[in-house]
């Protein structure tokens, strides 16, 4: 069998095999997010900033901290601002 040079690149990268190759590389980049998301607490997506008053407030609310009058109460003083 004559190996051109992309098809030994795949087998390099999969050691090998060209299918195990794929799912190594999507186990690593999904390990990595788990980790990300493991050290925030948040997918690494949504930026890792700090978080809003309004997003505090729907974050307590939906733990269920809040009842939904102290939910709309402060909503909507945090809508005024």
């Amino acid at each position: 069998m004559i190996l051109t040079e992309p098809a030994t690149s795949l087998m390099a990268l999969g050691g090998g095999w060209i299918l195990p190759g794929p799912l190594f590389w999507l186990a690593l980049i999904i390990g990595i997010a788990l980790v990300m998301r493991g050290r925030t607490g948040r997918p690494p997506s949504t930026g890792g900033g700090p978080e809003s008053g309004m997003d505090v407030l729907e974050r307590r609310f939906a733990e269920g901290e809040l009842t939904l009058e102290e939910y709309r109460e402060r909503r909507s003083i945090l809508e005024e601002k």
